[in-house]
């Protein structure tokens, strides 16, 4: 009995369940959006999120058109951190990688933290922040 009628006072620009991206005419596994509770990050009109299926998902935050998705192979619970043209986010499995903040695809590092990460990265006075489920750890140029 439910009726879905379109919003005439409605804000939203746009909004995004996935992009059929091999053109086959139907959404695989890695074109669809999955439930999320982390947020977006956006700078330079590039959006980026992470959904508990494990996929990260680039758009333009303008258009919400389709730049690139990336399968963490794990589920992600937090959001992504953009810090020095470079996008920072991590997973159930531990893993933490680091894109570079851009239209195209580039997956420059994946770097272990061996528990979950469930939480975003931070970054302060030119400290990269990331906790685990046990640690935390402060990462440093030159480990100062």
């Amino acid at each position: 009995g439910e009726e879905v009628k379109p919003n005439p006072n409605s804000a939203a620009l746009w909004h995004y369940t996935g992009h059929d991206a091999n053109g086959d005419g139907k959404l695989d596994f890695e074109e669809v959006f999955h439930r999320s509770i982390g947020l977006v990050a956006i700078q330079d009109g590039i959006l980026v999120t992470g959904d508990f299926s494990g996929l990260v998902h680039c758009l333009d935050a303008r258009t919400g058109k389709l730049h690139w998705t990336h399968d963490m192979l794990a589920s992600i619970w937090g959001s992504p951190l953009i810090a020095d043209g470079k996008v920072y986010l991590g997973d159930e499995d531990g893993d933490v990688a680091v894109f570079a903040l851009a239209c195209q695809k580039k997956l420059l590092a994946e770097n272990s933290m061996e528990n979950a990460v469930y939480s975003a990265p931070v970054v302060s006075g030119g400290v990269l922040y990331i906790s685990s489920r046990t640690h935390l750890f402060a990462i440093a140029p030159g480990g100062q």
